[in-house]
């Protein structure tokens, strides 16, 4: 009987070393690569293959996530002359909008499972880890992550936008900084919307960003947040989605 249970968990041990190398190898890859079509294929795999490893492993799904939020707005940064071509700017913008979106759902997934033990990740294996406070710290700094990369990226974005003919954002002033981009980018998020600063009237390619951000950023303060209490401080999510209506 111990060794029954013994060998059951090293199956587990075994199956996290699995999803933590085949996490690892896509991200790797994605930051490797240098084509915008090749990293919207892998980024393809690395989005379907989060999805599932935060239903196994939460921590690994959660660490994953982040670094690969906080390492888009330095992509960006170092292929600041892919908005120079048409076509790897649609790419540009599907890595973008899968990598955002992608990050929604794992948010979400992991705040369902927030209160679940993590029985086939089982490679610390130990009480500690499995406290909903720690869980709930880590989904919070994935929070932040979210908000630091949609915020800088498309920041990042319309800087470089604003080197191109009827393009990017104007204002008052003719001269802007990446501090006025970001500041641009800050009131899109939150709809604040002052007006001082706009896109340039004859833009294409920054009016779609524009929406795009609308709606991501709509998604991310007025659905995710309530969506990810219901799943945390409800009385339970198993009795909440219980068809049966006599569970109290």
């Amino acid at each position: 009987m111990v060794g029954k249970v013994v060998f059951m968990k090293l199956n587990f041990t075994r199956s996290s070393v699995v999803f933590m190398i085949v996490a690892f190898f896509l991200l790797f890859m994605f930051v490797v690569l240098e084509s915008l079509d090749s990293k919207a294929v892998i980024i393809i795999f690395l989005s379907l293959f989060m999805l599932f490893i935060s239903t196994k492993c939460f921590y690994i799904g959660c660490f994953v996530n982040i670094v690969l939020l906080i390492y888009l707005p330095f992509m960006l940064i170092q292929n600041n002359h892919i908005l120079l071509n048409k076509n790897e700017t649609f790419t540009l913008i599907f890595i973008l909008c899968a990598i955002f979106l992608t990050s929604i759902f794992d948010f979400l997934i992991l705040a369902y499972h927030i209160n679940n033990s993590d029985k086939n990740c089982n490679f610390y294996i130990t009480s500690f880890f499995n406290r909903p406070f720690l869980k709930i710290l880590c989904i919070f700094f994935l929070y932040l992550s979210l908000l630091f990369s949609v915020i800088d990226s498309f920041a990042l974005l319309y800087t470089h936008l604003s080197n191109i003919f009827n393009e990017g954002i104007i204002g008052k002033d003719e001269i802007f900084s990446h501090l006025d981009a970001l500041y641009f980018s800050t009131t899109t998020f939150f709809t604040i919307g002052f007006g001082d600063i706009r896109p340039s009237e004859y833009s294409e390619i920054t009016k779609r960003l524009v929406i795009i951000q609308a709606i991501i950023s709509h998604i991310i303060t007025t659905v995710l947040w309530p969506v990810a209490i219901i799943f945390v401080f409800g009385k339970s999510t198993k009795k909440i989605f219980s068809k049966d209506k006599n569970i109290k």
